[in-house]
């Protein structure tokens, strides 16, 4: 039963989180689960890196030195994931799912073949959309999948200066054994992915332009995130890599763009959610060969022909975990987010 219904207007297709009480920073406890997945093949014995490992840089330094006006930070102590209302975790395993471009993508990944991945999935073909240009929602794995519970913390991230309460604050769990920077730059990115990237696309209030610029027919205004592009452009190169920024601001169409007078060309556009969804787990951050750090977050849904939605009183339980990559690199100035997607 397909219960995914990404709409977004007029726009290219994008791709909550669970609250717990916001107290302060506690030590990053041990990992208290080892991952049975891996996310690239594996290494060499004596891998030669890439990309240089940097010094760890202090969230204070980091928020500090973005040269744009930053949102406001609270860290919760490490704690065990909770389930959203209605949701209890699974016991007995999960289907695990991923979305590839192609089947050769998904067989490197799982480090199987192609022809093991058209035996998991009949109806391959069928898979394909041509939406999205994926295959969606592939069985990677015949056995069932024991999902991970390691630590989170609670980041709650809050921009005061923003008129719309929706908008002005955002509270998700990111994994425990992160540093505080890099738990603030995850942070921010499922900040600024959930309100204008993600399910909202494109800053609000605005400015109706008097003439439309290109796909662009809105200047943001005072009261959104930003509205000079000079500041937005620091807080997405404080949270991002250059090569991240980059794609995003190149789109066809892009969301935003550079307006004259340093303002903020802005589309307007929502999509809409998996029904089905049930919450989000990761699995451990492991250092990899060129030294980014690199793992899974596991979308959790019901696919369940018995799900009736979420009207009733009845426990949820999820039966399927869809995996995206979440990846951060390091550069001189702490950790930048490589790689994201909203889980829902």
């Amino acid at each position: 039963m397909k219960k995914n219904f990404p709409i977004l207007v007029s726009l290219v297709l994008l791709t909550a989180c669970t609250s717990a009480p916001a107290d302060s920073v506690a030590a990053t406890p041990e990992p208290t689960a080892t991952p049975v997945i891996t996310l690239e093949p594996t290494p060499s014995p004596t891998p030669a890196p890439t990309m240089a490992v940097y010094d760890e840089v202090s969230f204070d330094d980091w928020r500090d030195g973005a040269g744009c006006t930053m949102p406001d930070y609270t860290f919760s102590a490490p704690h065990k994931p909770q389930p959203q209302e209605q949701v209890t975790w699974p016991t007995d395993g999960v289907t695990l799912c991923y979305n590839a471009k192609t089947l050769e993508e998904a067989a490197e990944v799982f480090h199987t073949t192609v022809e093991n991945l058209k035996e998991l999935n009949p109806d391959w073909q069928d898979k394909y959309s041509r939406a999205i240009g994926c295959y969606w929602a592939l069985k990677v794995q015949a056995e069932p999948y024991t999902l991970p519970m390691n630590n989170v913390v609670t980041v709650t991230v809050n921009a005061p200066w923003v008129e719309s309460y929706y908008d002005r604050t955002e509270v998700c769990d990111v994994p425990a054994s992160l540093d505080k920077q890099a738990r603030a730059v995850l942070a921010s990115a499922y900040y600024f992915q959930y309100h204008w990237w993600g399910m909202h696309a494109g800053f609000l209030p605005y400015e109706k332009l008097d003439e439309p610029v290109g796909f662009f027919n809105y200047r943001a205004a005072d009261g959104a995130f930003y509205t000079k592009f000079s500041e937005f452009g620091s807080f997405l190169h404080t949270v991002y890599s250059d090569a991240w920024v980059d794609d995003m601001l190149s789109m066809d169409p892009a969301l935003f763009a550079e307006g004259e007078n340093d303002t903020i060309l802005t589309l307007d556009g929502d999509r809409g959610g998996n029904i089905a969804y049930c919450g989000h787990l990761f699995t451990e951050p492991e250092l990899q060969p060129d030294g980014s750090l690199a793992f899974w977050q596991l979308s959790l849904t019901c696919e369940s022909d018995d799900f009736k939605g979420w009207a009733g009183e009845e426990t949820i339980v999820p039966d399927t975990a869809t995996v995206t990559t979440v990846r951060l690199v390091p550069t001189e100035n702490g950790w930048r987010v490589d790689a994201l997607e909203l889980p829902n």
